[in-house]
């Protein structure tokens, strides 16, 4: 999978939801994990019990489901939003479950849920969006990193990381990394370039339609500051 790296949602995870849908699966777990254990932490929903195993037991039983998936491809929705209301749903579904096995208290976790959860829990939907957006954001400096690396560039990326991440001037990050001092802002606009495009293409491979990768971009700066 490393080296399928497509620009549109159509070249790739729409794909291969009918094509691989264990892949897509896989994707989806793999990249939203985290995400989704952060959100159900910083939830009512962390009163059903230990949160990944809530993602998880959410996971084995809507993604064994070969429709979920494709009903995400024609909702619209974000990804990460469509499978929030997914675990909400889920979760709420256990609760009403677990409530008529035995007779409950207005106190109990699923009386809270259901109280709770029905609303937008706005510290835990950005706890979410801040998970995900650190995510794909470690994804692309890996991958622009290697790929210097690979091409025997690394100076470019510590010059990059210096003077965009560290702050360090252009002066000073040029005599650490060896990269000429007339050559650094060149260096460091290409890097940052492609670290733009390289987020862009990791934001389509997760469904991101192409009229709305520049919102998402706008949004991972805002929350990452």
């Amino acid at each position: 999978m490393s080296d399928i790296f497509p620009t549109t949602h159509a070249t790739w995870l729409a794909t291969v939801i009918d094509s691989e849908p264990s892949l897509a699966r896989d994707h989806v777990m793999s990249r939203y994990l985290e995400p989704l254990v952060i959100y159900t932490r910083a939830s009512s929903l962390r009163l059903l019990g230990e949160p990944t195993e809530t993602v998880h037991e959410f996971f084995a039983a809507r993604l064994s489901d070969p429709s979920y998936l494709a009903r995400w491809r024609a909702s619209g929705l974000p990804l990460r939003r469509w499978l929030v209301n997914g675990l909400i749903t889920h979760a709420r579904n256990r609760a009403e479950t677990e409530a008529r096995r035995r007779t409950i208290t207005s106190s109990t976790p699923g009386d809270q849920l259901d109280q709770i959860g029905r609303a937008t829990e706005t510290d835990a939907l950005v706890a979410l969006e801040r998970a995900w957006a650190m995510r794909v954001m470690i994804e692309a400096h890996d991958r622009v990193r290697s790929e210097l690396d690979a091409e025997g560039k690394s100076a470019w990326w510590e010059l990059f990381r210096l003077h965009t991440v560290q702050g360090l001037g252009y002066a000073d990050a040029s005599r650490a990394t060896g990269v000429p001092f007339t050559s650094a802002s060149h260096v460091n606009r290409v890097v940052a370039e492609r670290l733009r495009a390289t987020l862009a293409a990791l934001l389509a491979r997760d469904g991101v339609a192409p009229d709305e990768v520049e919102r998402e971009l706008a949004l991972m700066q805002d929350l990452l500051g």
